[in-house]
């Protein structure tokens, strides 16, 4: 009796929502709703007469990506794992529709989105931070004796990479293609390519941003003013002494939520790329303290069901939490740091926390392939 008892135990399915990666993902949404309304309702009450503007959008973002990761939830890892290349050429051709001056849309001097009816921008290089990895976590299992054996193996899934973060360059994106190109790399290498490869990729790719940045003019003096935050606090430094300023301001305990003074024109972006200034404002060192900690716990999670999952021959379910695991800590590293002004400013979201409808849409996308693959091998779904 008692071992037929413990038979069902082990038989009973695993639950496809796992709390210790849904309970931490639902609280950054909070802040989110929370510090979008606090940066922003000066700012669109300004613009729009509505202080309610953008926290609106970013609601009607939400719903939708219920709706698209509700969807992605039904879609089987055999599917990603036999039609990344479809996904990656997808991504090239919206990021080559973008690139079209009569198609792409302009905004604030980059051309990174596509304007769908009039009515919503979608960025496409959040949907290439997405599709890319599927596409080379499913070439690193279908190809692995190539890729460890041959620079022909290494060298050919990145290829279609290459041409993504040529076409971000255009845009351009230096923040993304850094990631997106970074994130291929550490792919690579878990899927089993040599360290002479990876060194002799990292340098060439690091040459050629330097190329790019040195011959353009707006890239160079972002960079230079980084170096002394100081130096020009009107013109090219002024974005990141007021992100420095509301950093420092909310001292351990923060002003309040609702209290920031650098959303009163002072920091412009403070709802995107710099909600983590004013973030820190309001709530100082202790909420940087819970910030961190919501972040360690899903980076935790996720690098701990990757691990086991790849020991249990669930190789591509394992790559590809590890991919996205990778990538929401790269991405949440480089924007606290340009926000505390350790590199130089570029366009990173926060991940989950910061305003922006493809960035939150592809995010929730790709928390419903993880929750997925994880399903998947802790029922033995194969």
């Amino acid at each position: 009796m008692q071992d037929h008892k413990a038979g069902n135990e082990v038989n009973k399915a695993k639950p496809l929502f796992d709390p210790i990666i849904i309970i931490p993902f639902f609280l950054l949404t909070l802040i989110s709703f929370v510090f979008i309304f606090s940066s922003s309702n000066v700012v669109a009450y300004d613009r729009f007469s509505d202080p309610f503007f953008y926290l609106n959008r970013q609601l009607v973002a939400i719903s939708i990506s219920i709706v698209a990761a509700s969807m992605f939830l039904f879609v089987p890892m055999s599917f990603h794992k036999e039609n990344g290349a479809f996904l990656v050429l997808t991504s090239i051709f919206l990021l080559f529709l973008v690139a079209l001056p009569f198609i792409g849309t302009e905004v604030n001097g980059s051309r990174r989105w596509l304007n769908l009816f009039g009515i919503f921008n979608i960025q496409p290089s959040e949907i290439a931070k997405v599709f890319i990895p599927v596409y080379l976590c499913g070439y690193c299992l279908r190809r692995k004796e190539q890729l460890e054996s041959s620079w022909y193996g290494f060298l050919k899934p990145l290829i279609l990479t290459g041409v993504c973060c040529f076409l971000l360059l255009l845009e351009p994106d230096v923040g993304a293609t850094v990631v997106l190109f970074g994130i291929g790399i550490l792919i690579l290498f878990a899927g089993g390519a040599k360290y002479s490869q990876l060194g002799a990729l990292a340098i060439l790719f690091v040459l050629l941003i330097s190329v790019f940045v040195y011959f353009d003019e707006n890239r160079l003096t972002r960079v230079l003013s980084f170096s002394d935050p100081f130096d020009d606090p009107t013109r090219t430094d002024y974005q990141l002494l007021n992100a420095l300023i509301a950093s420092v301001q909310g001292g351990i305990t923060g002003l309040g939520i609702g209290e920031s003074t650098q959303k009163y024109f002072f920091l412009p972006e403070a709802h995107t790329d710099f909600i983590f200034s004013i973030y820190m404002e309001e709530t100082g060192l202790i909420g940087l303290v819970f910030l961190i900690g919501i972040y360690s716990v899903i980076l935790w999670r996720l690098f701990t069901l990757s691990k086991s999952a790849m020991d249990a021959n669930f190789y591509f379910n394992g790559l590809i939490i590890f991919s996205f695991a990778l990538i929401f800590f790269i991405q949440t590293i480089l924007n606290i740091f340009v926000n505390i002004g350790v590199v130089p400013t570029k366009g990173l979201a926060l991940p989950f926390v910061s305003y922006g409808r493809s960035s939150v849409i592809m995010n929730f996308i790709a928390l419903a392939i993880m929750l997925r693959a994880s399903w998947e091998f802790r029922n033995n779904i194969r």
